[in-house]
């Protein structure tokens, strides 16, 4: 019996398998298709997108393909009126990353191969049933031959006709569909003014008959030319209406030409002039805003496009499905290993999470598109409409924009959130240690933690050298534990952190290695030496130097002391507080409180039971 079956080798559930196959559980995935797609398809990788798979240790196998842009330029009726820049100090990936989702699927299909998992392939789901403890699925290969699979839980990546979600009674789609048909062609850009798209910008048109996109793909392959993704509506945006069958994604039975693509997307940057050559891919498709009403049915789970579809228009598609995996990886590896004192809740907490995150996107992709393509004319009449609707369309493909207008001014909006809703079960600001430390200005629950500073070992009774990592860098190491951790940093004028002692003993005695790891970071002039802590008892020596880690500035904007809103309580009367921050396994935080006594520190650790095991005495 395997752990999880997989319907579905796309990005979303080949990310996924590869999660669970590295926390060591049993995989079977399955794809109809008979090998990666040939086509480019999703092309975007947001920064948050690029974030996850850093945590995960494997950014550098897409980052190493793929074309880095520094932003977007805007123009209307051929004319510039603006550029969109990347400028977030806030991650370590500010740049919209473009790779072609073939080379994705490639890149996560060899990082399965060195975790000895392959793809049955040409081989689809037929159907399933559950029973009390496990799911026994049909599946069919190519040749007619069926086989009946065993397996602990089944995971629906396969798209948004999911048979996963078509084998539930009652698992709806629900939402509309767009009748309107848009075209994509991969090709090689010629023509005088083909140089103004090689400056690393995306470029995006708007026209009175519609809107087109110039997107840089990058080269197909070793020193072959350099590739751009055009796109354009072929006909005015109209809804099919709302009891329309879903009809997501490319056109199986309809084709388009190169001339057509190129008649329609010349008309939009004119007078700039452009000739497409040598066609990679050619296609129509057609664009659904739907959701499932739900994402898990008992031991079933939706995650990717079976759970959602929308429209391309702010590259967030394959960038959803991806945060999905990897909110339901670490969870349902803590289940399957009998780690979480509340599976269900645990479970449940999948679907809480993501689909107030689904909806937001739905809603806000399904405006920009309409806005774009239906209310062409106005906006081409009306810069500063046109404007917000590209710096929205930024901002929610990566969070961050600076959009100058004619007068150097900056229009700026509110940002679209990605963070966990502040009513999730496992956010715990509702603990008894929170509600009695109101307003104390830390990173609050359900945040995402920003890249810190760089800290420095502190034990280094066997180091060959001095080592220094950022939080970040620490983290990866918990895979599916909670990181603890323990800040002690404070002014060299005060005494040392007071508790540091007693965070170790109780973080020990409350939780094993296999869900919390502790993290303490104290300022470097208050570390005594730098040997192992003399109440770190012997059998735990091993791990102990990746315990323990200095700060040598608290001052700086990327200190992890600022990261979390600590410095603010610096000079507190009569001392200055520790804290403790809970961080989830996929970067979000679960708990923050100010320590200024042992009780703090037994509030704080008492939180993580309400899905976590604790040690047994």
């Amino acid at each position: 019996m395997y752990d999880v079956l997989i319907s579905g080798a796309g990005p979303v559930g080949l990310f996924f398998a590869y999660q669970m196959a590295n926390l060591g559980h049993s995989v079977l995935i399955l794809d109809k298709s008979s090998g990666p797609t040939g086509q480019s398809r999703a092309i975007l990788m947001t920064s948050r997108t690029l974030e996850t798979l850093d945590n995960r240790g494997i950014a550098h196998h897409f980052l190493k393909n793929a074309v880095i842009t520094h932003g977007s330029q805007a123009f209307s009726q051929g004319h510039l009126i603006g550029y969109l820049d990347a400028v977030n100090e806030n991650t370590l990936f500010p740049h919209m990353t473009c790779l072609p989702q073939t080379k994705t699927e490639i890149a996560f299909g060899e990082i399965l191969q060195q975790k000895s998992l392959t793809i049955q392939r040409e081989t689809a789901l037929e159907s399933y049933k559950q029973t009390s403890d496990h799911v026994e699925a049909i599946i069919k290969r190519s040749d007619g031959s069926t086989e009946t699979i065993q397996a602990k839980y089944i995971i629906g990546a396969d798209g948004s006709h999911s048979a996963v979600r078509k084998c539930t009674e009652g698992w709806t789609y629900d939402g509309y569909a767009v009748s309107t048909r848009f075209a994509m062609a991969d090709v090689v850009l010629e023509g005088k003014d083909a140089d103004m798209f090689n400056n690393g910008r995306v470029s995006a048109f708007s026209h009175p008959k519609g809107s087109a996109a110039i997107i840089p793909l990058g080269p197909n392959a070793d020193k072959g030319p350099f590739y751009h993704r055009l796109m354009c509506n072929l006909e005015p945006y109209k809804l099919a209406g709302q009891d329309s069958k879903v009809t997501h994604g490319l056109l199986q039975d309809e084709t388009v030409t190169l001339s057509e693509v190129q008649k329609n997307v010349a008309e939009r940057i004119a007078p700039l002039q452009i000739v497409p050559k040598h066609p990679a891919w050619i296609s129509l498709f057609r664009v659904n805003e739907r959701k499932a009403n739900g994402y898990r049915r008992n031991k079933a789970f939706l995650i990717g496009d079976a759970a959602h579809c929308h429209s391309p228009v702010g590259g967030q598609g394959m960038n959803l499905g991806l945060q999905d995996a990897d909110n339901l990886a670490w969870k349902l590896s803590l289940v399957l290993k009998g780690l979480s004192s509340d599976p269900e809740k645990l479970l449940d907490s999948y679907s809480l999470e993501r689909e107030p995150i689904a909806e937001q996107v739905l809603k806000a992709t399904g405006n920009m598109t309409s806005a774009g393509f239906r209310n062409s004319y106005l906006l081409c009449n009306h810069h500063t409409l046109l404007r917000n609707v590209y710096c929205n369309v930024y901002r929610t493909c990566q969070n961050l924009y600076c959009f100058p207008n004619d007068a150097g001014k900056k229009v700026k909006k509110k940002k679209l959130r990605v963070e966990v809703p502040k009513d999730s079960p496992l956010l715990l600001a509702n603990s008894s240690s929170n509600r009695r430390q109101k307003n104390t200005g830390l990173i609050e629950p359900g945040s995402y933690l920003h890249e810190s500073g760089l800290l420095r070992k502190r034990i280094l009774t066997h180091a060959l050298r001095l080592e220094r990592k950022t939080l970040r860098d620490i983290l990866q190491g918990c895979r599916d534990q909670h990181a603890v951790i323990f800040v002690g940093s404070r002014p060299s004028r005060r005494t040392y952190c007071p508790w540091t002692q007693d965070f170790w003993t109780k973080v020990k005695k409350t939780y094993s290695s296999q869900v919390a790891q502790p993290i303490i970071i104290e300022s470097t002039w208050h570390a005594r030496d730098s040997r192992v802590p003399d109440y770190v008892e012997e059998k735990e020596n091993e791990n102990a130097e990746d315990v323990f880690w200095l700060e040598d500035r608290w001052d700086t904007f990327d200190s992890v002391s600022k990261r979390i809103g600590l410095t603010a309580h610096m000079w507190d009367k009569p001392e200055t507080p520790a804290a403790i921050i809970i961080v989830r396994p996929d970067l979000y935080v679960a708990h923050s409180s100010l320590i200024r006594s042992t009780e703090d520190i037994d509030s704080a650790l008492e939180v993580l039971g309400g899905y976590l095991q604790q040690q047994k005495h």
